[in-house]
């Protein structure tokens, strides 16, 4: 290791050439990481801390109860329901100990991963390099998160330089809302100035995008009751007028609260959004079900569900209530549903919004790095819902960005990440460590 020197003194071509010079290295660490993912998430935690602890890092491990969620939005609905649906594992945190004023930068990473990961593993046990990419189920969803920013901390260490502030290092379980990790990691720690979530990005521009925003969100499901007609007759449709169709009420509360759903996104404007997709605020239905044995029958039962997303300049406690007013307004407007046949009860994807100062000093420092890197000025990205940046920006009062290589496939037996993209995300987040640490 070279002798300290001012963090400002390395330039991004040294921090370049050091990872060039190391880059077998950091692809053996992404395909031991991968091969260590594919044989139990606490298994896999405990090599991110043989790592972490091999580049001089002060390890620590956290479990998150469920007990301790109360006070949480998400997962509340599971949490009454069925707790044991929820997976709980160990959570890592690395510290390297800063030796300055500054209180210090996150950098996080998830290591839980979907379950048919391991399935697909059985029949891919190997990382694979065809044509610039790298294949492996759950590469990128987030192993290589996790990899380039150990990689990332070694060679900032490598070259000589301390941060000014506390470096905290996680591997965190960042599924199920994030409630078992960085929800946790907020609780246990900080706050620090900033937060680094090292991550792919699922919009498929890689290291052209800094994502800097995560939109709130509301799910809900929606039961309404019918009736049948009061003839016997098993061919129902003639004797409908003395029936009541669940799915004709249904759609009654559907078409109001997508006329709800268009008076807040004229409330709730959002230029970056509008730009993105041409709307800043949504209420999309994924499931519409209305139940009948037969068709000829009248359906009795309907159900709804979807989800309400929100900018992050509308307020969740504030939304929510504004869709149950609405939901109220039109229950009580219908003879029938007025009578108790409508019920709304809220989901698992619950989420406040959040976003960072695009032109705060550290994300003018997070777009000039990866501008120095690749050659390229990343674009602010505002697409992302109920992702982990959220947390710092909402429990520590932190600027944060997702920043990560380009990958495809991601949740699919064919995942992949660029490998190019992979090495030039190790340079930027060295280069971020080395203004931010």
């Amino acid at each position: 290791m070279m002798s300290n020197r001012t963090n400002l003194s390395v330039t991004v071509d040294e921090i370049r050439k050091d990872v060039l010079n190391n880059e077998q290295a950091h692809l053996n660490l992404l395909e031991e990481g991968l091969k260590a993912s594919f044989l139990n998430l606490n298994d896999f935690q405990d090599w991110i801390s043989t790592r972490m602890q091999g580049i001089g890092l002060e390890v620590e491990k956290f479990l998150v109860e469920k007990d301790e969620l109360v006070n949480q939005l998400a997962n509340q609905k599971s949490l009454r329901e069925n707790p044991d649906s929820l997976r709980q594992a160990v959570n890592i945190v690395g510290k390297l100990k800063g030796k300055g004023p500054r209180r210090g930068v996150l950098l996080f990473a998830h290591a839980d991963k979907q379950p048919e990961t391991f399935e697909w593993a059985k029949k891919h046990p190997e990382m694979v390099e065809r044509e610039g990419r790298l294949y492996g189920p759950g590469i990128a969803d987030d192993v290589c998160g996790l990899t380039a920013m150990v990689s990332a901390v070694e060679t900032f260490k490598r070259l000589g330089m301390d941060p000014q502030g506390d470096v905290l290092i996680a591997s965190i379980l960042g599924k199920q809302n994030g409630v078992f990790g960085t929800y946790g990691l907020m609780q246990r720690y900080g706050p620090l100035d900033a937060a680094i979530y090292v991550h792919p990005a699922e919009s498929g521009d890689g290291l052209g995008e800094l994502k800097m925003s995560s939109n709130g969100c509301l799910e809900f499901i929606i039961q309404v009751e019918g009736k049948e007609p009061d003839s016997t007759d098993p061919l129902q449709a003639i004797f409908s007028t003395t029936a009541v169709s669940a799915v004709q009420k249904t759609i009654f509360l559907y078409q109001g609260l997508l006329n709800w759903a268009d008076d807040m996104r004229r409330k709730y404007r959002h230029a970056r959004l509008e730009e993105l997709c041409n709307q800043s605020f949504s209420l999309a239905e994924s499931r519409f079900t209305g139940i009948a044995p037969v068709t000829y029958k009248i359906p009795t039962h309907c159900e709804l569900c979807g989800t309400v997303v929100f900018p992050p300049n509308a307020m969740y406690e504030t939304v929510k209530t504004d869709f149950e007013n609405m939901f109220n307004h039109l229950v009580q407007a219908d003879s029938w549903l007025s009578q108790g046949h409508a019920s709304l009860e809220w989901g698992d994807l619950m989420g406040e919004s959040g976003q960072s100062d695009e032109n705060s000093v550290f994300m003018q420092m997070a777009a000039r790095a990866i501008q120095e890197v690749t050659g390229k000025t990343p674009k602010y990205y505002y697409g992302h819902t109920t992702s982990d940046i959220r947390y710092p920006i909402l429990y520590w009062n932190a600027q944060a960005f997702g920043v990560g290589p380009l990958a495809g496939d991601i949740a699919m037996e064919t995942e992949w990440v660029d490998r190019n993209d992979y090495l030039q995300s190790i340079i930027v987040v060295t280069e971020m460590l080395k203004h931010a640490a």
